[in-house]
């Protein structure tokens, strides 16, 4: 890119210097006198340095740059602004996006610790980066999800840069202790993989299959046939059992991608039609809504919108992949439905059927589960003979 620069010659006769230094040595254009002592015309930046530094009693001054050289000389000429400005961008950024302090708001302080050490371990404390909208709503799951016995709800709500996380706490209801005799049964058909016994008489032993109901630590002490008391059994079984899961997924799959970008937009509304004082963002997702104003008499209203900008992600799946994606949803199904120390022993998928737009597939699991359950004694029993089986 040539570099332009218009130029005004004053002096007793600068048609002179023109002659004497241009002649068949340099271009000129947009020649124009503006009386008999200055004149302007525009020449090349280069030739404007050739020029400039010859010692002569006219006076050369720019009237204006063009080209690429306008901006540099701009820059030069404001040095100190631009990189001022430039550090407080920086600063601005820094301070809006950096953490400054996280309140974890519950009344319990166990609460607040444990939130507080979920957080530090996902990265969120102070003088770090604030993590977008889409990292805080994984985080959040995470977290509820490995401390589900004590949080119910979670949420980080931004304030600048300042970040509130409000808690709930997940409120289970213990069992009256009580200390009536029962033996404990077993809830649900499997093979027994453990039996942890405080109390009672272990009637069953590991890799036994036992049947739903079936008794497996009993509240009677029997000797010589005859019970001669009974006990409030207490313990834990964990036994081997068995879900088939079926499940449906698109072999085109649609997410709805939420971004950071976020606008406050007022909405009018009249009879059925809606104006939009900022461009709507082409999908989005409505976060918030407050009327402002609605009348009862005519068909008009006013609201405040927030609304979060959101891009479609399609992906097309082969069948095998639909099948890995198919054996993923089944699996966080099983999950779900365990508790501590319950786990998933092994799966397998049986069949899967499938058609132009989805899979089928059944999912077969073993699953380690706490198959205790109780029953109350049959206070009758007490110091009589156990009748013999046939």
């Amino acid at each position: 890119m040539i570099n332009y620069v218009k130029i005004s010659i004053t002096g007793r006769n600068p048609k002179l210097f023109i002659r004497r230094y241009f002649f068949n040595k340099m271009v000129y254009s947009d020649y124009k006198e503006i009386n008999h002592k200055k004149v302007e015309l525009k020449i090349s930046y280069d030739d404007y340095l050739k020029i400039i530094n010859k010692n002569t009693i006219y006076n050369i001054s720019v009237v204006k740059y063009y080209g690429f050289i306008k901006y540099v000389i701009l820059f030069k000429n404001n040095y100190t602004f631009f990189i001022s400005f430039l550090i407080g961008i920086i600063i601005l950024f820094m301070l809006s996006n950096i953490i400054l302090d996280v309140n974890v708001i519950h009344n319990d302080k166990r609460i607040r610790t444990l939130v507080n050490k979920e957080l530090k371990e996902n990265k969120i404390n102070k003088f770090r980066l604030v993590p977008n909208f889409n990292k805080r709503k994984k985080i959040i799951d995470k977290i509820v999800k490995n401390n589900k016995n004590d949080i119910e709800w979670l949420e980080i709500e931004r304030k600048g840069s300042i970040l509130n996380v409000k808690v709930t706490q997940r409120k289970i209801n213990k069992e009256k202790e009580s200390e009536n005799p029962r033996h404990i049964i077993a809830k649900k058909s499997g093979i027994i993989i453990s039996i942890e016994a405080e109390n009672g008489v272990i009637l069953k032993k590991k890799n036994d299959y036992v049947t739903q109901g079936e008794t497996i630590i009993s509240g009677d002490i029997i000797k010589d046939e005859t019970v001669k008391g009974q006990v409030r059994a207490k313990g834990k079984v964990y036994a081997e059992t068995w879900y088939l899961v079926n499940v449906e997924y698109p072999l085109n799959y649609k997410e709805v991608i939420y971004l950071d970008q976020v606008k406050n937009n007022l909405i009018f509304s009249f009879m059925n039609k809606e104006f939009s004082l900022l461009k709507n963002y082409e999908k989005s997702y409505l976060e918030k809504k407050k009327v402002l104003i609605k009348s009862k008499v005519f068909p008009f209203s006013i609201r405040v919108e927030k609304q979060r900008k959101t891009k479609v992600k399609i992906q097309k799946y082969t069948k095998n992949q639909a099948i890995r994606k198919a054996e993923e949803l089944a699996q966080d199904k099983i999950i779900k439905k365990l508790s501590k120390n319950e786990y998933i022993i092994s799966k397998k998928t049986l069949n899967f059927t499938s058609d132009d737009s989805k899979i089928e597939v059944d999912v077969f699991f073993k699953v380690c589960e706490d198959i205790t359950s109780y029953k109350e004694v049959d206070k009758s029993l007490l110091d009589k003979q156990i009748p013999k089986e046939n």
